[in-house]
């Protein structure tokens, strides 16, 4: 219990204590003993309101002791007990509270008697009981009240996530559409060069970007229709690099693997081969990939540049800093550092249990 509770439970019993040593002339020692031990026990009346309430009533029978009987009668009211246990509670605080046990044959049943011993009891019945009852309900409202504003919070966060969610949506078809109108005329283009080249290795170039461009479009419409590539399609990644990337990726049961750690093995892996050829021209590349009972490992390495000239002026420096936020979202590592020989070396580790969603 809190400082609070175990104040009022040390005043309670201090209290009964008090009315006890207060109506000592009118009690005789076995009843003033009972009085003080069942004074004691009031402070197990919230967790015992029943057996309380029945220890009680001998001493509402004196006639002069009120205070333990009215709280037992309270806490059975105030605890989760159906209302028919309160009203027979009440029922019996009532009949206790109105009989003179302790001078029956000889009490004078007068109107003016009968009808104070009546309002008496009624008022020690029917006033703990509307206290405990009203308290029970207040504690009721404040429960429904806190799951009310829970679920307005919760149905605010949805509402939230939705609109996000909208707009994610529209901005994906904006640029689905733009990028994809301009990837397809870049194809047509290609297409074009290929069938007016007059070299073998301009046809073959122009082929391979018209390739690329019509990959891009691929997967344009993947994203937005959120059906990613996944470790699936890495073969197919690695062979659209080109002749310099050596591969060895190890098989395996994809079943255990989530899409989100599926879609970030791809992206590591499509984004250091970008670096490779953005950064180290014509350099050999070497992308490994293998899997623990536990978690995905990916290496990608390079050589240094072996085309010279300068480097052309390409747009990016998000990618490697994207990679690693989403790679720490998943619970995993990624590394990267410049090789020995003048190139670069790239490990991630991906757990295969991510600690959130992605």
């Amino acid at each position: 219990m809190t400082a609070r509770l175990w104040a009022v439970e040390a005043l309670v019993v201090v209290v009964a204590v008090a009315e006890a040593l207060a109506t000592r002339y009118w009690l005789e020692d076995w009843m003033f003993a009972g009085a003080l031990a069942v004074a004691v026990v009031l402070v197990l009346r919230r967790r015992f309101p029943r057996t309380v309430l029945a220890l009680a009533l001998p001493t509402l029978a004196t006639g002069v002791l009120w205070l333990p009987a009215m709280c037992a009668l309270h806490a059975l009211a105030a605890s989760e007990r159906r209302r028919g246990e309160v009203i027979a509670g009440s029922a019996a605080v009532a009949v206790v509270a109105f009989v003179p046990w302790r001078d029956l044959d000889g009490y004078a049943w007068t109107l003016p008697d009968t009808t104070l011993g009546v309002l008496l009891a009624g008022l020690l019945a029917v006033a703990p009981a509307a206290l405990g009852l009203l308290g029970r309900a207040r504690r009721e409202l404040a429960a429904r009240l806190a799951e009310l504003a829970l679920s307005r919070e919760r149905e605010r966060r949805y509402a939230a996530e939705q609109a996000a969610l909208r707009e994610r949506e529209r901005l994906a078809r904006d640029v689905h559409d733009t990028a994809a109108h301009h990837l397809s005329l870049i194809s047509l283009r290609c297409t074009a060069l290929a069938a007016a080249a007059d070299s073998p290795d301009y046809r073959q170039e122009a082929e391979a970007l018209g390739e690329l461009s019509r990959r891009a479009a691929a997967d344009l419409r993947q994203a937005i229709r959120h059906e990613p590539p996944g470790l699936a399609q890495l073969p197919e990644l690695v062979v659209a690099a080109g002749d310099g990337v050596r591969a060895d990726l190890a098989r395996a049961d994809l079943a255990g693997c989530s899409p989100e750690i599926q879609h970030t093995a791809y992206r590591i892996v499509q984004e250091a081969l970008t670096n490779v050829r953005r950064h180290a021209p014509g350099a050999r590349a070497d992308v490994a990939v293998r899997y623990t009972p536990d978690s995905v490992h990916i290496s990608v390495r390079n050589g240094p540049p072996s085309v010279p000239g300068p480097r052309p002026d390409l747009p990016g420096g998000q990618g490697l800093p994207g990679l690693r936020a989403r790679t720490a979202a998943l619970g995993g590592t990624l590394t990267t550092a410049p090789a020995p020989d003048g190139g670069f070396a790239l490990e991630a580790v991906l757990p295969l249990s991510t600690p959130a969603s992605w």
